[in-house]
């Protein structure tokens, strides 16, 4: 598990995997900020889960640091992130599809729609909705609000990736006929256990499907960080982003 989980700080070792990402490019107006201090501060925003306008001021101008991670939300940088660390050079051979719910903060709330932030039992929600392989790294995402069924997106998911030759593994929620002929016509094994209330019973790996615990361990080791188990962001690729660098540094 990474070091991030335990200290405050990254080690020279892991900045080095990545800090090419930032190098600096040639701009005119205002001089840009140390890529490795704005990097830290984002790091503490995540597994404090304090607001923006907390930041420590050894981290500089905290709205300096969030216009900047704003920008490299929408250059993909953390997203490149996550690509960098899944280069691990190990074969997937397992495909697990689930969701978990994040509990929207009152500060994150706005008028602001499509948000991916709805209405369910827990109160105002938005869920999770990730493909991880067995080395618990993350494949796919996407949001959407807690109301919203979680086999709606199992395909748009699936999609994403090549799972030909690969098993997939989902709890019941994802048990439709749709989702089952999508796996199958693509080469790939279903371990998806039926609903009640299908007529034709489907044969199931009961130890495969014992392995499905991965992606229950992904997500609590994602909630580690209190920016992840509650949402503080209103925008949700704000939020989006916060889960890449998540997924991210688990692997440090």
């Amino acid at each position: 598990m990474s070091n991030l989980f335990y200290h405050r700080d990254l080690t020279k070792a892991q900045w080095n995997k990545i800090k090419f990402i930032f190098e600096k490019q040639k701009k005119k107006g205002r001089p840009t900020l140390n890529p490795l201090n704005v990097f830290k501060a984002i790091l503490w925003i995540l597994k404090s889960g304090a607001r923006w306008r907390d930041l420590p001021t050894h981290f500089g101008n905290w709205n300096s640091v969030y216009h900047t991670f704003r920008r490299w939300s929408k250059q993909g940088i953390f997203e490149k992130i996550l690509q960098i660390v899944n280069k691990s050079g190990e074969n997937t051979r397992l495909i697990e599809i689930d969701s978990t719910f994040c509990k929207v903060h009152q500060s994150a709330c706005s008028n602001l729609k499509n948000q991916a932030i709805g209405v369910s039992r827990g109160g105002k929600t938005t869920k999770i909705h990730a493909l991880v392989n067995e080395h618990f790294q993350l494949l796919n995402i996407t949001l959407t609000a807690g109301n919203v069924n979680d086999s709606e997106c199992a395909i748009e998911l699936l999609q994403a990736v090549q799972i030909e030759g690969k098993k997939v593994l989902a709890d019941r929620a994802y048990s439709s006929s749709k989702i089952r002929d999508y796996i199958e016509k693509n080469g790939a094994k279903v371990c998806i256990p039926d609903k009640i209330n299908f007529k034709i019973p489907h044969k199931i790996d009961s130890e495969l499907y014992k392995q499905r615990n991965i992606i229950e361990r992904f997500f609590q080791r994602i909630k580690n960080y209190r920016h992840i188990a509650f949402r503080f962001d209103k925008l949700s690729v704000c939020f989006l982003n916060f889960v890449l660098l998540a997924a991210a540094v688990i692997h440090f």
